[in-house]
């Protein structure tokens, strides 16, 4: 039995998602257990590893270039090298040990995506601003941040099959099913929450747990008291020499989905590179 994280990442003009994912897979062996800290990384061009100093964070790499979309992670389930796997969104942190969570997963899950997020409080976040269409159409509140599957499951396979004609023809299932509010792009929470829907699986992949947690820092679901662009332009992000991340005045302990994709510095990788070389 293998277990492993994916990270998906492709050529963009102004993010190098490359060194997103450089620094997650940095977190993950700086925090996880030996046979849960696992790595693969989905890339279209596999020679741009050679600008990190510490490649072999990645355990697998798969060059694929025929990402279609805007996001390759419908196939997630194809290209995935493990049998269990999570699937991450590449401007996260892992901020301590979740390998007991994943035995959980492997025990009783065939297919899991999270239904809640949590401001940097760790107040569970209700706010809709992201998300009228779900709401609009009765879609469960699916994050695909942390999706975890099992590669022999019949139902990971349907979903995934569905997902992946969802993300090639959005406009034509938006028609049918997102008829209200109609979202500008179907991303890939979109297409997820219609994948189950139509299929009937919601209740099935998506449950009420405690764990995991991830921290969402897009910035008009914080609760702040006043309009706001960038969580940065209203609290500091204090990354430190052991790795820990404090936002505000608030020590975080779980999972952090940054979105500020400016925070993983060059400085923030030379951190987690020291502590990962030790």
């Amino acid at each position: 039995m293998t277990f492993g994280y994916l990270i998906f990442v492709k050529t963009h003009d102004s993010i190098d998602y490359l060194q997103l994912a450089y620094g997650l897979a940095l977190s993950i062996k700086n925090t996880q257990q030996e046979g849960y800290e696992k790595v693969a990384l989905v890339i279209d061009d596999k020679s741009k590893l050679e600008t990190l100093k510490s490649s072999w964070v990645f355990n697998e790499v798969i060059e694929w270039g025929e990402q279609a979309g805007w996001d390759g992670r419908a196939w997630m389930h194809d290209l995935s090298p493990w049998d269990y796997t999570v699937c991450l969104d590449s401007d996260m942190l892992f901020l301590r040990d979740h390998s007991h969570y994943i035995d959980y997963f492997i025990e009783n899950c065939e297919l899991y995506i999270p239904n809640k997020s949590y401001t940097f409080r760790g107040e569970e976040i209700f706010n809709d601003y992201y998300r009228k269409s779900f709401t609009a159409n009765d879609l469960p509140n699916l994050y695909s941040f942390f999706t975890f599957f099992k590669k022999d499951s019949n139902l990971a396979s349907a979903f995934f099959d569905l997902v992946k004609n969802i993300t090639l023809y959005p406009k034509e299932f938006s028609n049918t099913f997102m008829q209200k509010c109609k979202p500008k792009i179907v991303g890939t929470d979109e297409a997820f929450a219609l994948a189950s829907n139509i299929l009937g699986i919601s209740d099935d992949i998506s449950y009420d747990l405690d764990f995991p947690k991830v921290v969402h820092l897009k910035p008009m679901i914080q609760n702040f008291p006043w309009p706001a662009n960038l969580v940065s332009d209203h609290v500091g992000l204090y990354f430190d020499t052991e790795g820990c991340l404090k936002i505000g005045n608030f020590q975080q302990l779980d999972i952090v989905h940054y979105v500020e994709k400016d925070f993983m510095t060059n400085e923030n990788i030379s951190l987690m590179e020291e502590i990962v070389w030790k």
